[in-house]
């Protein structure tokens, strides 16, 4: 039986859906979380989806996050992370339709229409979430290599390099599981006390480094987001100068608007 494709725009409306749920689950909870990077941009500057990206990301402080694995209980959303998932394997959460599955390139994972999950921890300042994240960079170091090995079958044109690394990869494989990793260094990132702390990172987010104090998340604002609404920071303008610069509202040039991601998604 040969599965139904999900539309472009019924992937989009999906991925809206999920988060709307989410934000009746966070609104009834009391639970904190926001748009960000991308879907923020996207809020701000075109009151939706960025015309060429294709998914929905969000920030969420560590102790609600926790409260949302434990309470979150809903028929086909389910939240996925290295804790819920063995195989699962990236250094994120996502909330998930186990209906769907998602095909993307270049992509190593199993799971259906989602909304990723940044988790937010507390540091004590920019400088020590700088040092804290080139340990993380260590740990994802190792959980990259554990899914090239994964992936990879050595041949008769595979280059010196790669088959020295897959080789020691299968060596390490069966005492260092690549969910051990990723819990580890999960465990590591917790390691402050979120509410004590005066600022905030997704440390596993290397690519913007982003270091906010807590006084420009809350008290959230609503924004337009499509036909929706969803929180954003209460200072998103500092949130996104941190993430992309002082010139965010202008659109990149036509040839670099494209996505990253190119997926598909079905019904199962």
């Amino acid at each position: 039986m040969s599965r139904v494709e999900i539309s472009p725009a019924d992937f989009r409306v999906h991925m809206m859906d999920i988060l709307q749920d989410m934000q009746r689950f966070c609104d009834e909870k009391g639970l904190r979380y926001y748009l960000s990077y991308g879907s923020l941009l996207g809020a701000v500057r075109h009151k939706g989806y960025i015309p060429w990206d294709d998914d929905i990301d969000i920030w969420m402080p560590r102790p609600d996050y926790e409260r949302l694995c434990k309470e979150y209980d809903h028929p086909y959303y389910k939240v996925l992370s290295a804790w819920t998932d063995k195989d699962y394997p990236l250094d994120f959460a996502k909330v998930h339709d186990i209906r769907t599955v998602v095909e993307e390139d270049g992509g190593d994972g199993n799971w259906g229409v989602f909304v990723d999950i940044f988790i937010l921890d507390g540091i004590h300042s920019p400088e020590e979430g700088v040092k804290m994240m080139k340990k993380v960079s260590f740990y994802r170091s190792m959980a990259a290599n554990q899914r090239f090995t994964r992936k990879f079958r050595i041949g008769r044109s595979t280059g010196f390099k790669k088959s020295l690394m897959a080789l020691l990869g299968k060596i390490v494989h069966p005492f260092v599981s690549l969910q051990s990793i990723l819990q580890a260094e999960d465990k590591y990132i917790a390691s402050n006390d979120y509410e004590s702390c005066p600022y905030v990172s997704s440390l596993v987010d290397y690519k913007y480094q982003v270091f906010l104090p807590k006084e420009a998340l809350e008290p959230f604002v609503l924004l337009p987001f499509e036909d929706r609404q969803f929180r954003c920071p209460a200072d998103s303008d500092k949130a996104l100068t941190e993430t992309f610069g002082p010139n965010y509202m202008t659109p990149p040039p036509p040839e670099k608007r494209y996505s990253v991601h190119e997926s598909k998604a079905y019904w199962k």
